[in-house]
């Protein structure tokens, strides 16, 4: 089974994560996508954060509900929210989280799928050269930029997906400005959204 490692925050998942991890399976790059909810991100380490579990609790709903309502309910089921990196040392590192996961699952060929924005920095990401050698990358790329080779190592898989225009961050700003459900409705899960007005109605928005 090829899996592919989507990490990230997801604070909250919106239906950009959902649209992109669709758009893997639907290229042909992966079976299935791993949604990792990440307790820290090693690179932003002030960043404001709900509780690991709620955020891990609002994917694991957002996705059953967009099952309900998917135009392709079978490659929607094929994505999953996993709270594997809750049980690692912290903080997470990718390379880490590879190891134990081709550890914990040796029937899957894992992928890693992250965006330009994290594609460019890479070279920051501990252990990277070994990522680039273990495990295929998939990289969305931000409209109008083409991701960088890197020389030496396998160019990244690029994946056309498409491009929403709004963030984990703009939801929370609009929580906080009190923004209508219907507004949300259009940028999450309809079943998630009364647990997000709950959680950043009352928490700092900025990153």
């Amino acid at each position: 089974m090829r899996t592919g490692i989507f990490g990230g925050s997801f604070n909250p998942i919106h239906y950009g994560h959902i649209s992109l991890a669709e758009s893997a399976i639907k290229a042909g790059f992966v079976d299935e996508v791993m949604m990792l909810i990440s307790p820290q991100n090693p690179l932003k380490v002030s960043q404001h954060l709900a509780p690991e579990d709620q955020r891990l609790e609002m994917a694991r709903k957002a996705l059953s509900d967009h099952v309900r309502t998917a135009q392709e309910p079978d490659v929607a089921r094929r994505i999953v929210a996993s709270d594997f990196e809750f049980k690692l040392q912290r903080p997470t590192f990718t390379w880490k989280t590879i190891c134990q996961l081709r550890e914990s699952f040796p029937d899957k060929e894992f992928s890693i799928i992250i965006g330009a924005d994290n594609w460019e920095i890479f070279h920051r990401w501990r252990n990277w050269e070994e990522i680039l050698r273990t495990v295929p990358v998939i990289v969305y790329p931000r409209q109008g930029t083409t991701p960088v080779h890197r020389e030496g190592f396998p160019s990244p898989h690029i994946l056309n997906a498409p491009l929403f225009p709004f963030s984990s961050t703009d939801i929370r700003q609009g929580i906080q400005k009190g923004i209508s459900d219907s507004e949300l409705a259009a940028m999450l899960p309809a079943a998630i959204i009364p647990k997000c007005r709950e959680i950043y109605s009352r928490m700092p928005s900025r990153e």
